[in-house]
């Protein structure tokens, strides 16, 4: 309905109206759930709190390149709450270490502006942010990369990969940058090595960083800063919620 609408607009031709598609798609939205179908739940991320991350992290080879990359992505994902695209996005340049730990530069597309995003050291080295992007940055910086993509693609060998091509022309991004996509493989295959049932992406890290703060009691003003959400964003209150169904519930005490 979206597409035909906007194909609509571009046409300059009057708006068709929606209101009966809507009440059917109500209708067959109403039969599914009374029917118990899994298709009538919206199909979320589970969360990587803190002890979800730790878990991950301990299936990681983090004397490798490939487990430096992966153990930096998660956990600077997670710190910087960032979308995957965000993350993705990042270049060496983009982030510099202070005294106090990393001054990460992000681009949100949601709200079309730059955001730095203050990161600072975890107080356990293996789980500390900081610590994990030092060690991929010296470690690609010996494999003779010090700019460019902050995350590479990395062969099978351990080293950083070659541009690719197809029939003689280059894809992907000829400097190695890894897609959305194989982020998310990269998610989804640790949670399975590590056990974790549940559904498992790019965004888990994101969805992990408000439920964690919210329950740590940040506000709902400094989470929704740190992580570039809109303001009143409706995603980042139903995070909050999912964060309060514990520590804040009303049966409590009743």
């Amino acid at each position: 309905m979206a597409a035909i609408r906007t194909m609509h607009r571009y046409a300059n031709v009057p708006l068709p109206e929606t209101k009966a598609a809507r009440k059917v798609l109500d209708g067959y939205r109403q039969r599914l759930a009374l029917a118990k179908d899994p298709a009538a739940k919206p199909r979320k991320a589970d969360p990587a709190v803190p002890d979800t991350l730790r878990a991950m992290l301990t299936v990681l080879d983090r004397a490798t390149l490939a487990g430096k990359r992966d153990a930096a992505a998660m956990l600077l994902g997670y710190a910087c709450a960032t979308r995957i695209g965000e993350l993705v996005a990042l270049d060496v340049a983009d982030v510099a270490e202070t005294p106090d730990g990393l001054l990460v530069t992000v681009y949100r597309p949601k709200i079309k502006k730059f955001t730095e995003v203050a990161v600072p050291y975890g107080r356990v080295p293996a789980t500390c942010p900081v610590r994990a992007v030092r060690d991929l940055l010296t470690a690609m910086a010996e494999a003779g990369r010090t700019a460019g993509p902050l995350l590479v693609r990395i062969t099978r060998h351990g080293r950083i990969a070659a541009p690719l091509t197809r029939h003689g022309r280059p894809i992907g991004d000829p400097d190695g940058r890894m897609t959305t996509d194989a982020i998310a493989d990269v998610i989804t295959r640790i949670a399975t090595t590590a056990g974790l049932e549940g559904r498992w992406t790019g965004h888990s890290l994101r969805r992990g960083f408000a439920t964690a703060a919210r329950r740590d009691g940040k506000t709902l003003e400094r989470i929704g800063r740190h992580g570039g959400w809109a303001d009143g964003s409706a995603a980042l209150l139903g995070y909050l919620e999912e964060g309060d169904r514990w520590t804040d519930n009303p049966v409590v005490g009743l």
